[in-house]
């Protein structure tokens, strides 16, 4: 098992190393946070039993992402098949047997409809009670996380929140994108059970999820009104050496708890990383 350096209570989503095999992301993972994210699709898929056996073999605590349906779990396509259902009964049963603390969906991705017509609603809402069984069936806490877009998706600001029993993923991200993350950082503490964290450029920016500190995001809000919920947090960046200059943002703005700062191991293993990176 690679040695975890503690070194703050952020962890980080396997994204970040989406070219490496699992077990890899997971080691690198397990040098800089003390708990990763694992994305559930690609080469990093729960579903793979080599995934399985490199995720009991390194010992990282982990939540999961599902896989991302691009018909999306609240559009007519989860209504009228199971096929996005028994996707996710797949992910979230081996995320049950692996040990995971919570499983992150995406409620309705890329789905071009009448959002504002009531039969979309009732698909919607009928897509959340999929997941509730789909919670009590696999005893792994789902976590919904907010869109970007109200174009393409019902769940863009707090009004369009009706959990009944599931939790908020709060993507700081992409409330920015639709000018609301103030709005929901005011959710009720006890709806707010995850956060995704990184940075764009604000209102009708795209979702690229940089480094923080390369945006407009003000990281210290979120990452206070999540610590006082109790909610885990996670850096969801597309390459590790947006990980490294997110840490460094938080270390130099004392944004990382108290006594969890890098130690003198920990910023061995950051310069190690950012040599790698610059190749």
């Amino acid at each position: 098992m690679v040695a975890m350096l503690g070194i703050t209570d952020i962890g980080i989503s396997t994204g970040a190393y989406a070219e490496l095999p699992l077990a890899q992301a997971l080691e690198r993972i397990a040098e800089l946070a003390p708990f990763a994210e694992i994305c559930s699709w690609g080469q990093h898929s729960l579903v793979d039993p080599g995934n399985a056996r490199a995720i009991a073999q390194i010992g990282l605590p982990f939540s999961v992402h599902g896989p991302i349906a691009h018909d999306g779990s609240g559009g007519g396509f989860w209504g009228k098949h199971r096929a996005v259902r028994d996707m996710h009964h797949r992910h979230m049963a081996a995320a049950a047997e692996l040990g995971a603390s919570l499983y992150v969906v995406h409620p309705d991705p890329h789905v071009r409809q009448r959002l504002r017509n009531p039969a979309a609603a009732a698909i919607f809402d009928h897509a959340l009670e999929e997941l509730r069984v789909l919670q009590s069936e696999t005893g792994v806490h789902v976590v919904v996380e907010n869109l970007p877009f109200s174009w393409l998706s019902r769940y863009t600001v707090p009004a369009d929140l009706h959990l009944e029993g599931l939790g908020l993923a709060l993507d700081v991200g992409h409330a920015a994108i639709e000018a609301m993350l103030g709005h929901w950082l005011m959710v009720p503490a006890k709806e707010l059970h995850h956060l995704h964290l990184h940075d764009n450029h604000g209102h009708n920016s795209a979702d690229s999820h940089l480094a923080l500190g390369a945006g407009v995001i003000d990281a210290a809000p979120a990452l206070a009104v999540a610590r006082a919920a109790g909610a885990t947090i996670v850096l969801e960046h597309k390459c590790g050496a947006d990980v490294l200059s997110s840490l460094e943002y938080l270390r130099d703005r004392g944004l990382l708890l108290p006594g969890s700062a890098h130690d003198g191991a920990g910023d061995a293993a950051i310069r190690e990383e950012e040599a790698s990176e610059r190749g």
